[in-house]
């Protein structure tokens, strides 16, 4: 099986022109779509960095980075202590960070490295973003095909049949910490109710 990788313009994804969104595709000999990846890309820099960006992104509603802004990143840099797992340096220039909001394989391509194919596609496009974060739970929590706008993208996730997919968080979790991916352990206690996601980081070098 053939696999090619289409990579869509990145938009804007509300009024900040640091705020990216794009959608990442795997298409097989047929240009069928079996794999998807959507992800945002935000620039930091010393006059905005993480704080004051999550400030920013909030007031225009709830949003994916509000964990990883506030508990994982200091300045515009990955904190420190998350610097030698990513294989990063500190840098006093402006930084990117890359958040995957859902990847996904059709139930007919899984296991057969389709996933991982499309993980290091994007790891060497984006080679230079300080990290790449993921927070994962099974997408029949998070995603409904008769919600999405496209028409590609709903006979996608259609042929997802999300109800029926037996992916556990588990399962999840042991496919990021394979691709390259550090687990971020969150104390609960702290929190005003427990996350329904876990939270993963990476860079392109862990996943490459």
């Amino acid at each position: 099986m053939n696999l090619t990788i289409e990579f869509k313009q990145p938009e804007i994804k509300s009024t900040f022109d640091w705020q990216l969104i794009q959608e990442i595709n795997v298409k097989n000999d047929q240009s069928q779509v079996i794999a998807k990846a959507e992800i945002e890309i935000i620039t930091l820099n010393k006059h905005r960095g993480a704080d004051e960006s999550y400030e920013l992104l909030s007031q225009q509603g709830a949003t994916d980075w509000e964990v990883p802004l506030n508990l994982f990143f200091k300045k515009q840099n990955v904190a420190a202590d998350l610097l030698d797992k990513l294989q990063a340096k500190i840098d006093t220039k402006a930084k990117d960070h890359l958040l995957i909001e859902a990847i996904s394989v059709l139930p007919a391509y899984r296991k057969q490295g389709v996933a991982k194919f499309l993980l290091t596609a994007i790891a060497q496009h984006y080679s230079k973003v300080q990290s790449i974060s993921a927070l994962s739970m099974p997408m029949s929590l998070f995603v409904d095909a008769q919600d999405c706008e496209s028409e590609e993208n709903k006979t996608y996730y259609q042929a997802m049949n999300l109800a029926a997919d037996n992916l556990n968080p588990e399962q999840l979790s042991a496919f990021f910490e394979k691709s390259g991916f550090n687990y971020l352990a969150i104390d609960d206690s702290a929190l005003e109710a427990p996350l329904p996601f876990k939270v993963f980081i990476a860079s392109p070098k862990t996943i490459i």
